[in-house]
């Protein structure tokens, strides 16, 4: 039995090294299945041996084909996965600078109507008016005129909520706002620097009234700040102002009061005053109170 079992072994071994060189040893042709019916036939054993052959080969170039399959697969869903995330960042970048130009659309727009509206008031400041009490009661220059000269206090950077003012200004009734814009302005007022307004003083005699009755005195000078907001973006625009005034006179000589008409007199209907120089000079002092004319001017201008 043992010796049975070597000589079959050997049998196998032998079979199986023909099938892999593809001959049997030498001295013994090789008989296929296809070489007549009484030819040589393969084993069972052998069969499954060569099945299992194409079956693992089937097998390796099966999986060498998907492994292919599913590189190429990776590799669309990469290309896809850049492409969708560069046309995001174009929608990005795109969307931003609309943004921007909205923006700053916004921006000019808001700075047109400050400027515009700026102007406008510049405009009737410089109205000539005879006397301030001429001018319109609701116009703008009227409105500055009672604000310098009224009961309004002079700038203070330390208590600036007392010191600025508003006025009052909008746009036409029916106009949409939301559209336009809207419109606030400020004022403040200081004390010229610049010039240091004397209020009374002397005439002395070769000094001629015309002088003193027609001078100019820039006691103020205020800032006029326009705000306008368009669609949440705001611009401020400001301009420096100065007053010139003139104001009404009162003289004294000689401890009486007197006034000028083209000579003196100690009243409208009385004689003329003769002015005896050698006891004084004329003083006269301006009404602060009293304003003949008044003027507004660009500071920068």
């Amino acid at each position: 039995m043992a010796q049975a079992r070597a000589m079959g072994i050997r049998i196998r071994v032998i079979l199986k090294r023909c099938f892999k060189v593809g001959s049997f040893p030498q001295g013994h042709p090789v008989m296929h299945a296809s070489e007549g019916a009484g030819g040589l036939r393969p084993t069972k054993f052998e069969e499954m041996e060569g099945d299992m052959v194409r079956q693992n080969r089937d097998i390796y170039f099966k999986n060498r084909v998907e492994s292919k399959k599913g590189s190429t697969l990776v590799i669309v869903v990469c290309v896809s996965a850049f492409l969708m995330a560069f046309a995001l960042a174009m929608l990005y970048t795109s969307g931003l600078l609309l943004s921007r130009a909205n923006r700053r659309l916004e921006q000019e727009r808001s700075y047109q109507l400050a400027q515009s509206f700026a102007k406008a008031l510049e405009q009737e400041l410089k109205a000539d008016y005879d006397k301030p009490e001429n001018a319109p009661e609701n116009s703008f220059y009227r409105y500055v005129y009672n604000f310098l000269e009224g009961r309004y206090g002079e700038y203070d950077p330390d208590h600036p909520d007392e010191t600025i003012f508003h006025y009052t200004a909008a746009l036409p009734d029916g106009v949409d706002t939301e559209k336009y814009g809207t419109i606030k302005v400020v004022m403040y007022k200081e004390a010229n620097q610049d010039q240091d307004a004397e209020m009374s003083g002397e005439l002395v005699k070769d000094q001629s009234v015309d002088d003193v009755l027609n001078n100019g005195i820039a006691r103020y000078t205020f800032t006029v700040e326009v705000t306008a907001e368009v669609g949440g973006v705001s611009y401020s625009y400001s301009t420096v102002y100065q007053q010139m005034a003139t104001y009404e006179v009162s003289f004294k000589h000689d401890g009486k009061n007197i006034l000028w008409d083209g000579s003196w007199h100690e009243y409208l209907s009385s004689p003329e005053y003769i002015v005896d120089w050698e006891k004084g000079n004329i003083q006269y002092e301006y009404q602060s109170d009293k304003i003949t004319h008044c003027e507004f001017a660009n500071a920068h201008e």
